[in-house]
Parts: C-alpha cells; structure tokens; sequence
C-alpha cells in the first residue's frame, strides 16, 4: 500500500513544480507584454489549493496513527517538504502580486517561519539540559538556565531577523525572496540530514 507520507512528498513535488511555473508564466508574459493577465495568479492558486492538501495530509501523519505506524524519518522528510512548499507559496505570492505592502507581508511571514524553525530546533534539541530537574522541583536552578539559554537563543534569533530584514531593504522583493528561499533550503535540509544521522528509537 501507498503510504500517505508518499502521496504527500509527490504532491509537494508537483506543488514546487508549480509554484516555479508559475514564476516563468509571469516573467515570460511580461516579456510579451501581457503582464496584465492572470494566468500566473490562477496556477499560484493551484499550487495554493495543493498546499492546503498536503498539510491536512501531514497533520494526520504527524500527530496521528490514522494511516498506520510512520517511520520517524519519513515524517521528517515529508515535513520537509511540507515546510518549503509552505514558504515557497507566500513568497511566490509576493512576486505575482507586486504591491509593496503585500510583499512586506508575505516576506514576513516566511522569515518568521523560518525563524520558528531554527527556534523550535534549537530548543527542543538542547531541551533535556535546559529542564534537567524540572520534574524533581529544581525550578530555580531550571530557571537560571532559562535566563541564559534566552540570551543566547534571543541573540541568535535576532541576529538572523536583522540578517533577513537586511536581505529585504537591500535587494529587490524577486532577490530578496530568492535568497530567503535559499536560506531555507539549505537550513532545512542541513537540520534534515544532521537528524538523519541521530539514532533513535523506533516505537511500533
């Protein structure tokens, strides 16, 4: 049987797929002086539409056996997945539209996903040392912990929203958003492979 997981990473393929056509069509119109049409928009909401699906797809894999047990890695990857193609639509939203305040908007909310991301990483990963003693009352040596990890968690998050504000006060929003799309490819699948390398165990 087809596993769910796999149906999702074609779709999110198909969607990227998309979202890249969609990005020719309209530079390839405007080169033909037909910039007016909205033949861009409509696959952008195809791809949109696709988005929707495999997110519903995900959560059920995710957070539920529904479809039987999902192998760790496999989730990982087509959340992977799920994660870029999520970016990719608003950013891409972006570049179709081309008023500045929609642009400002869409590049926002895939910086601060992205900021979430590395957030969510780091801390879940260091999270055993950060609440070691937490369940035997030592809340104040867990708090002073607290403190810290901020200072460095907070500095790190800030230093790369200021590095993304710089991309996008620096470039023009089709630069801009390309470079952020970059940054979250090669993040994204840094993080993948360093976790595929961990060994966990695998419940049934």
């Amino acid at each position: 049987m087809v596993r769910l997981t796999t149906i999702s990473n074609i779709l999110a393929g198909i969607g990227l797929a998309i979202l890249g056509f969609s990005a020719v069509l309209k530079y390839l119109l405007e080169s033909l002086g037909t910039a007016d049409t909205a033949f861009p928009f409509y696959t952008w909401i195809i791809a949109a539409v696709i988005l929707g699906i495999v997110i519903f797809m995900s959560v059920i894999t995710t957070f539920s056996e529904m479809t039987g047990f999902v192998h760790p890695e496999d989730k990982l990857v087509s959340n992977m997945f799920v994660f870029l193609i999520t970016i990719g639509t608003f950013l891409m939203f972006g570049i179709l539209d081309e008023g500045e305040l929609y642009q400002s908007w869409m590049y926002n909310i895939a910086s601060m996903m992205m900021i979430a991301f590395v957030f969510l990483f780091i801390f879940v990963f260091f999270s055993a040392t950060i609440t070691e003693g937490g369940d035997t009352g030592q809340v104040k040596e867990m708090t002073a912990r607290f403190m810290l990890v901020s200072l460095v968690l907070g500095g790190i998050l800030a230093g790369l929203k200021l590095g993304l504000d710089l991309i996008y006060d620096t470039y023009f929003y089709e630069s801009a958003a390309g470079l952020l799309g970059i940054i979250s490819v090669a993040l994204t699948v840094l993080i993948v492979m360093f976790l595929g390398r961990r060994y966990e165990p695998v419940g049934e």
